[in-house]
């Protein structure tokens, strides 16, 4: 099982960050003292504290909550055409992803973690000619076993953004167009972590699949490395505005849904009409 990347101080920790507000400025704005918000950024989980910050921070207490209780986890998704692939980058996991056309035998990779040895082997047990390899983003961990992946799939083609060129790779945009066999998909341009961070987004399984890369977590997000607000910004364009049943492969942790990060990602309050349940 893989484990839920973000807990209530990494979220917290995120949004400080994003909006360059300090542990001092924090506590004035909550009428709390610092050491409360210093243990909050430890991994305590105090109630009265996470209510008074949230707003701050423009976070949804509720949901937060439930992040720091760490008693959620999303609906495991099993899905004929899609498989998850998670392997080690130094003190971290990290996800890529194969889809397939069952129709045609045709696959596509996104991503390639550290090793994608388990990747091609899977292709391999099921017959499947890789005919495309797509990067969410160009940082170390999800590019890591890249050459590996050109090695084994010489004629396979290499997409990345316009914005993260890298040797050889085609370069695309936001509302590139592609297909895998009759599978059908748009690549969205979601950055603010990465410069050119892409989720893309496939149509043609029993339900449609979105690999958004660190652009989103199971209830958080990837840290705004470049730009908190642009990463806040591009999530609420171009994935939350994705069906509800749109599976969510993110570059770590467990894959979730449209709806499941509608009810419980504490970054986006404005999606919560009532309290998350811990059923969810």
């Amino acid at each position: 099982m893989i484990s839920i990347e973000d807990f209530l101080e990494d979220i917290v920790s995120k949004a400080m960050r994003g909006m360059g507000i300090s542990i001092q400025q924090l506590a004035n704005l909550a009428d709390i003292p610092e050491i409360k918000i210093k243990e909050l950024l430890s991994g305590k989980c105090e109630e009265s504290v996470v209510r008074s910050i949230a707003p701050h921070l423009q976070l949804d207490s509720a949901s937060l909550l439930i992040s720091g209780k760490k008693s959620w986890r999303p609906r495991d998704v099993s899905l004929h055409g899609l498989k998850n692939f998670n392997s080690k980058w130094h003190d971290m996991m990290v996800n890529s992803f194969l889809v397939w056309d069952q129709s045609t035998g045709l696959a596509a990779a996104f991503d390639t973690g550290s090793d994608s040895k388990n990747l091609r082997k899977e292709a391999k047990s099921r017959n499947l000619e890789i005919t495309s390899i797509y990067l969410t983003h160009t940082h170390n961990d999800h590019i890591a076993d890249l050459d590996k992946m050109i090695k084994n799939y010489p004629k396979a083609d290499v997409y990345v953004s316009s914005r993260e060129p890298l040797d050889g790779a085609i370069l695309i945009n936001c509302g590139h167009q592609f297909q895998i066999g009759n599978l059908s998909g748009t690549a969205y341009l979601t950055h603010g972590h990465s410069i050119g961070g892409l989720t893309y987004f496939i149509n043609g399984l029993d339900r449609p699949v979105a690999i958004v890369g660190d652009a989103l977590f199971a209830g958080s997000m990837g840290g705004g490395m470049v730009s908190y607000q642009d990463a806040l910004k591009t999530n609420r364009l171009h994935i939350f505005s994705l069906p509800d049943n749109t599976v969510i492969c993110p570059g770590h942790g467990p894959i979730t849904s449209i709806k499941e990060e509608k009810e419980m990602n504490p970054f986006y309050p404005e999606f919560k009409n009532k309290e998350p349940s811990t059923d969810s």
